[in-house]
């Protein structure tokens, strides 16, 4: 048995039932992931452009509603100097959103100025005469030429009852209020808040190097829309996520966007996380998975080793309790040479002490004792061959050597007992992957069966042949006994069966060398005959072991 390819199935078996459940959880985890990221984003720009319109649209509404007020009080108190003077300074102070307030009468003629640049009040003019709609009531927005915010102008027309229109009243607000509150919704690093018109101008700073009133970016994914988001290319030319929300009554968009790079980069650092967590969680579960694999392995090593201690035991006991039954035979063996060499040796001995002896009859004399010893010898070392004991896997073996080596054995006891041996034994077999104590325990378990079963004598055939088409060798051992009744045949082999009488079987012998055929891959098959099924009777093991 391979028990290192079992460790390794064992811990490719723990890896796969461990990590492909968690691949599938971690995988479903990062593309959850993936839109809840991308979700968040989405719903934080939202989110951020929404809330400043509405801020922006309160300021501005506050504003609206300030110049009106103001457009009344100057119809009700007219045009005096002072009582402006202190209601601008009034809203200036409360407020702290004006910078500036200028009051023409209906001949565009400055009635009232608060602004302390001359330069600021004479753009503020000219922006009066040029734009006709401002000064019917307005919002406008232009250059002032100083820092990075433009000039925020509110128009109202002065009325009263009597006169459609007796002046205007226009004051210049602090946009930069406005600025710096949509600086402050700057996302992360590359995300930003503006506002722009409906031509896609830019309205305030970009922190990216947009200038209010001179860039612009493109206005054709919104078209009209109240608020929005999509995936589009910045001015910077940068692919963004951009959010978009239109203020109520006024031309103006509050846009957000995000860099979809820097999105995308905690979209990979989430999978570069679960990547490094599968990583460190498949190292656990493969050392989990060796020391349990080694654990097991180890357990089964040791059953193993006391298995097969178990089995060889049991071999060898088959093995001498059939040989047992073979050295009958080996008496009458080894008896002829050992009285032929005694024989020889009293003749030597007697012609030594006659004075005519001659020396070569002597020598021949001894030359026999020394053959006859041989030959004892011979017989000898074929029995502790054939019962050395063999633990050796892997080795192949040839069946007819195997077969021949046991009849030098058991020939004797067949001829004593009057059974006639025939071999029919191919040439040429191919060696069977076994060690030679196996096959030898199998081949003895099975002749001496034979032997057992013919104390009258018979006939004990061996045959041996290459099935090329199976890949196989068979090997028959066939008897002329009296047959096996077929109520037994299927108990055959059965451990501890037998049909023997006490005390002379264990009914293991037949089983053992079942079992050891078949852990070869082979098999072992019986067919009997007796008087009640044939005139002729005997039975037939057929051995079948599998070759590469």
């Amino acid at each position: 048995m391979n028990f290192e390819r079992l460790r390794l199935l064992l811990i490719a078996a723990f890896m796969i039932v461990s990590l492909v459940p968690l691949a599938a959880l971690g995988f479903k985890v990062i593309s959850q992931g993936q839109v809840l990221i991308e979700e968040k984003a989405s719903s934080y720009l939202k989110g951020l452009a929404h809330g400043n319109a509405v801020e922006i649209k309160g300021f501005m509404a506050e504003r609206l509603s300030d110049i009106s007020s103001l457009s009344n009080l100057i119809c009700i108190f007219g045009y005096e100097r002072e009582k402006l003077a202190s209601h601008f300074e009034q809203m200036k102070q409360q407020y702290e959103a004006y910078l500036a307030f200028l009051v023409l009468d209906n001949n565009e003629d400055q009635v009232f100025s608060t602004f302390h640049s001359t330069l600021d009040e004479a753009l503020t003019r000219r922006l009066l005469v040029k734009n006709h709609d401002v000064r019917e009531g307005g919002v406008f927005m232009f250059d002032s030429g100083r820092g990075r915010v433009p000039a925020l102008m509110i128009c109202s027309p002065i009325g009263d009852a009597a006169r459609e229109n007796c002046g205007h009243l226009c004051a210049l607000v602090d946009f930069s209020r406005i600025d710096n509150l949509l600086g402050k919704s700057n996302i992360e690093v590359t995300g930003e808040v503006y506002l722009v018109d409906e031509t896609g101008r830019f309205l305030s700073a970009s922190r990216f190097g947009a200038r209010a009133l001179k860039d612009d970016i493109s206005m054709a994914e919104i078209q009209g829309r109240a608020q929005g988001i999509y995936e589009t290319t910045d001015y910077r030319g940068e692919r963004v996520l951009q959010a978009y929300g239109k203020l109520d009554g006024f031309p103006w968009y509050v846009i957000a966007d995000q860099d979809m790079a820097e999105i995308l980069d905690r979209i990979k650092k989430l999978g570069r996380d679960a990547v490094l967590y599968g990583i460190l969680t498949a190292l656990i579960v493969f050392c989990l998975a060796f020391f349990v694999s080694t654990g097991i392995v180890n357990i089964l090593k040791s059953k193993y080793r006391y298995e097969k201690e178990l089995e060889f035991q049991v071999i060898q006991k088959e093995k001498l309790a059939s040989l047992g039954l073979l050295t009958s035979g080996l008496a009458h063996e080894l008896n002829t040479p050992l009285a032929n060499a005694l024989l020889y040796t009293q003749i030597a001995k007697e012609e030594l002490d006659a004075p005519e002896t001659e020396r070569q009859q002597v020598q021949e004399q001894l030359s026999t004792v020394v053959d006859e010893i041989r030959q004892g010898s011979r017989i000898i070392r074929n029995l502790l061959d054939f019962s050395r004991h063999s633990r050796h896997d892997g080795h192949k073996t040839d069946v007819n050597e195997t077969l021949e080596k046991l009849m030098k054995i058991a020939g004797p006891h067949c001829e004593s007992n009057g059974i006639q041996v025939q071999r029919q034994l191919e040439k040429g077999l191919p060696k069977v992957n076994a060690n030679a104590s196996t096959v030898q325990a199998i081949f003895t378990n099975l002749v001496s069966n034979a032997i057992e079963a013919m104390p009258d004598g018979g006939s004990l055939l061996l045959r041996t042949r290459y099935v090329n088409v199976l890949k196989i060798i068979k090997i028959e051992v066939q008897d002329t006994g009296p047959g096996i009744p077929k109520e037994v045949r299927g108990k055959i082999f059965t451990p501890f069966f037998t049909t023997k009488k006490q005390g002379r079987g264990t009914g293991l012998g037949l089983f053992v060398s079942h079992e050891m055929v078949r852990k070869l891959g082979g098999d072992l098959k019986l067919l009997s005959s007796t008087s009640q099924d044939a005139v002729k009777t005997g039975t037939l093991f057929t051995v079948e072991f599998p070759v590469e």
